[in-house]
């Protein structure tokens, strides 16, 4: 049996030298010979109509864990009633609640407005629009010539 003396820090630190070494083309390679591992790979499910959204979390998926693998999808506590079968009034997250939301979500709503300031055409608006920075369709090469200040 061959002990390594080596601890798993400067395993990886060698290993990152060794791909930092490599040309591009010795590092495409390399990938695809050794394809990263992904331990507690969860499966992602298909979310109901206004289902609440649960990150699973970033920390400590390289330890092989059943907690961390469960399907964070899942419904819970009122994602389990069907809301689109209420009236399109009720349809709303947190109904009848002093934080819920107006909307679901944008689809339904038209965001375009005629009012708009920015849509009006006045002297004002032409001449922020002639000077705006990447309105104009040309571009002049800038010169190695330092301006004075």
């Amino acid at each position: 049996a061959v002990v390594s003396t080596q601890s798993t820090g400067e395993k990886e630190a060698a290993e990152l030298d060794k791909v930092r070494n490599m040309t591009e083309e010795e590092r495409r390679l390399w990938q695809r010979m050794n394809p990263k591992q992904v331990t507690n790979k969860a499966e992602k499910g298909k979310y109901r109509f206004l289902q609440k959204y649960y990150h699973r979390g970033a920390f400590y998926l390289d330890n092989e864990d059943t907690t961390l693998k469960q399907d964070f999808s899942k419904p819970t506590l009122e994602d389990h009633f069907d809301k689109s079968i209420l009236p399109k009034v009720m349809q709303v997250k947190n109904f009848g609640r002093s934080g819920r939301t107006k909307y679901t979500h944008l689809l339904d709503q038209d965001t375009t407005s005629a009012d708009s300031p920015w849509s009006q055409t006045n002297q004002m608006n032409t001449k922020f629009h002639a000077t705006a920075g990447g309105t104009k369709l040309q571009f002049s090469k800038p010169s190695n010539r330092k301006k004075d200040r």
